[in-house]
C-alpha cells in the first residue's frame, strides 16, 4: 500500500482486497493509504493528521460482511424409483 495513485479512489480500486483486514471499523484514506481506522467514527476522525488536506481522504465504512465467501451450493442428483426400490406397505 506504499504506492502513491493519482486519486484516492484508484488507490481503493487498486487494494480494495487489502482492506479485509479492517472489517468493522471506520477509515480514512488518501491516494497514498489508509491514514487513520478505528471502530468508533469520532475516534476515526481524531485520528486523521492535522495537516492532512480536508478534500485530501475519503472516509468509508468497511462492514463486517464485505468479504464474506458466498456460499457455495453442492450439485444434488436425483434418480426416479424403481419398482425394486420402491416402500411395500401391507394393509392391517
Amino acid at each position: 500500500m506504499d504506492a502513491e495513485y493519482p486519486t484516492a479512489n484508484e488507490w481503493y480500486q487498486a487494494n480494495h482486497r487489502e482492506l479485509k483486514k479492517y472489517r468493522g471499523q471506520w477509515i480514512a484514506y488518501t491516494n497514498r493509504g489508509v491514514i487513520s481506522c478505528d471502530r468508533d467514527y469520532r475516534n476515526m476522525k481524531n485520528g486523521i493528521p492535522a495537516d492532512t488536506f480536508k478534500l485530501g481522504y475519503v472516509l468509508y465504512r468497511v462492514y463486517e460482511s464485505e468479504f464474506i465467501e458466498p456460499v457455495r451450493f453442492s450439485p444434488v442428483r436425483m434418480r426416479s424409483l424403481k419398482p425394486h426400490d420402491q416402500p411395500r406397505y401391507v394393509a392391517l
